[in-house]
């Protein structure tokens, strides 16, 4: 069961983080874009630019929870099964 859990936990663990980074990047660095080019550069632009650390923090929290609960859940169904 521990080892079930770690692999999914690391599997979308993992995965969030990559998915966080990669929407992190496009957010932050498209809205410091966007504000260079139509406005100044602002408050707004730096919490954009926060997106940077912020979203594959948080995505990557989701995932290991997710993971948690998915191991969670199976090795509970398995045990319903024997």
């Amino acid at each position: 069961m521990k080892k079930l859990l770690w692999n999914y936990c690391k599997l979308l663990g993992s995965l969030g983080l990559i998915v966080g980074f990669a929407l992190g990047f496009l957010y932050g660095i498209g809205g410091f874009f966007h504000d260079l080019l139509l406005t100044e550069i602002n408050r707004g632009t730096y919490l954009a630019l926060n997106a940077l650390w912020g979203m594959p923090l948080i995505f990557g929290c989701i995932g290991l929870g997710l993971g948690a609960l998915i191991a969670l859940l199976q090795g509970a169904m398995q045990k319903i099964k024997h």
